[in-house]
């Protein structure tokens, strides 16, 4: 709903923590995941990881987008994975989602940090799924992809 502006952007980035601690796991992890599963059975567990993600981080029912945006960039501060625009297509029909500054770590096939999608494609999916009125038979996928930014689309087919 809101666009940020460039002085949001900066003041987001001076003062987000990169953990140096963790990219070798994560590496070694990714890594091992495309050793042992298909493209398409990594791509489940990691949409299953970014629903537990959610799970662990809840959103309360929100009563329009504004609010909902405002509180998934509290839950993304919180463990500093970012932030969100939520935007309304509606020629298409569709949720625009554009995640902001995800975590980007090049690792096994990717070296754009894009097997990072589907843990955003599981997280939003949860929290869209908790909200009134949501329906199951809709998923946030993502369509394009650039190291730490993301745009998924949140629509019917």
């Amino acid at each position: 709903m809101s666009s940020m502006t460039e002085p949001v952007k900066a003041a987001y980035f001076a003062r987000r923590g990169v953990s140096a601690q963790w990219r070798s796991f994560l590496r070694a992890l990714v890594e091992t995941l495309d050793d042992h599963l298909d493209a398409e059975g990594r791509a489940s567990l990691m949409r299953t990881i970014g629903r537990r993600m959610a799970d662990a981080a809840p959103l309360p029912h929100c009563d329009t987008l504004a609010e909902m945006e405002s509180h998934i960039n509290d839950a993304l501060a919180a463990a500093e994975w970012g932030y969100a625009e939520l935007l309304v297509d509606t020629g298409a029909r569709r949720l625009i989602v554009r995640h902001h500054a995800a975590p980007a770590l090049a690792a096994g096939t990717h070296s754009d940090g894009a097997w990072i999608s589907p843990v955003l494609e599981g997280l939003y999916a949860r929290w869209f799924a908790a909200q009134p009125g949501a329906d199951a038979a809709l998923k946030p996928v993502v369509t394009a992809y650039a190291p730490g930014h993301a745009t998924m689309h949140y629509a019917r087919g």
